[in-house]
């Protein structure tokens, strides 16, 4: 075999889709590649068929710099592209490829490939998300399929990880979602706040694709307690679903003086300037697995509150980087009024200062060198 052949080959959603996954698969490869691990990226020539998805585009106008190819290789409905797929890996000659998983659609791409690669060839899972949001049918059977996929694990967290271990008795790394090394810079919060055109108010932001599980809802009846004129919230994001539902809640409580809504999906310089611009991120999820959210808040110094789900406290709660709440909306306003107390906020801001450089990439691919 060639001596500089690839050494990971890494299937995953990358340009020219857009979105988080995307967005750390390029931090992950250039890391990959700055550690001196030859690397190359398959992606998707289809990853979701277009009625089954639920925004406007899955595509992304944004391109980073990048140390390694990105070639469109695999049709997750199409069986005779899977092993087409498999009989070209087996000629380029990994030593390992990487399985980024987070969705059921990629099961049975994910089996057959893994299937008819040459054993020498490792195959390895990278998890973001373990149970889907929305309920899928045969779920269960299909991430059968994945487990059986791999021959080991590494999550995004240890309530994932402990959600694949109640499943297989294959090893499985509980590491942690990095920072992305691609992120425009930080912005001061005036700035910020004059390119969105916001007033001069202290802004509560919840920023990201919208679904119902990431209970927007709540957050918007937690600013019925929040009597402060001072300050105003923002939701931001494209709306997957509840967009109706969450303006006529708006009208009902008669909010909307106090609360912008951005729907659109937003490229990264505009997530920047929304989060600089404001004093805290909320994440009120009624469940999660983990939050590509926490790091973009950390890379620019914002303190959060989030709800008590797993997937989402133990960050906080470990570096004391902001609130936890439960449950309710009257606890989440309480939560919000405590971060953004200025001396509580500006100690929230110091510990992640502190911590973050724990959550690099860099760390991150030394650790799973040893898997």
């Amino acid at each position: 075999m060639n001596s500089d052949r690839i050494k990971f080959l890494v299937i995953s959603s990358a340009y020219p889709y857009r979105g988080g996954i995307s967005d750390s698969t390029h931090s992950f490869c250039n890391e990959l590649i700055d550690s001196g691990i030859s690397t190359e990226v398959w992606t998707f020539s289809l990853l979701y068929p277009s009625f089954l998805f639920p925004g406007n585009t899955q595509y992304s106008r944004e391109r980073f710099k990048q140390k390694f190819q990105i070639k469109r290789k695999i049709n997750t409905i199409n069986p005779f592209n899977w092993l087409m797929v498999s009989k070209k890996i087996n000629k380029v000659g990994p030593e390992v490829v990487i399985l980024r998983y987070w969705s059921p659609i990629l099961c049975l791409p994910y089996y057959f490939i893994s299937f008819f690669l040459i054993k020498k060839i490792r195959v390895i899972g990278i998890v973001d998300n373990w149970k889907n949001h929305e309920k899928i049918p045969f779920e269960s059977i299909l991430r059968k399929l994945f487990l059986k996929s791999c021959s080991k694990f590494i999550s995004f967290s240890e309530n994932i990880a402990e959600m694949i271990r109640f499943n297989t008795r294959k090893e499985v790394l509980s590491l942690y979602h990095p920072i992305n090394t691609n992120l425009p810079i930080l912005k001061e919060k005036a700035k910020a706040k004059n390119d969105l055109n916001l007033k001069d108010y202290k802004y509560v932001t919840f920023v990201g694709l919208i679904r119902k599980y990431k209970g927007v809802q709540t957050f918007i009846k937690s600013i019925n307690y929040i009597e402060d004129d001072n300050i105003k919230f923002i939701i931001a994001g494209e709306f997957y679903d509840s967009l109706n539902e969450c303006k006529q809640l708006v009208d009902e409580l008669n909010l909307s003086g106090k609360i912008l809504i951005d729907n659109n999906f937003l490229e990264l310089d505009k997530i920047r300037d929304y989060i600089c611009a404001s004093e805290l991120i909320v994440q009120p999820y009624i469940n999660a697995s983990q939050s590509g959210i926490t790091p973009l808040a950390y890379f620019y110094n914002k303190p959060l509150v989030v709800s008590k789900v797993r997937g989402l406290k133990e960050i906080i709660n470990k570096d004391q980087s902001g609130e936890v709440f439960d449950k309710t909306p009257e606890n989440l306003a309480k939560a919000i009024l405590n971060c953004i107390d200025e001396k509580r906020n500006q100690l929230y801001v110091s510990n992640i200062i502190k911590a973050k450089n724990y959550y690099s990439w860099s760390t991150f691919v030394e650790k799973i060198k040893t898997i």
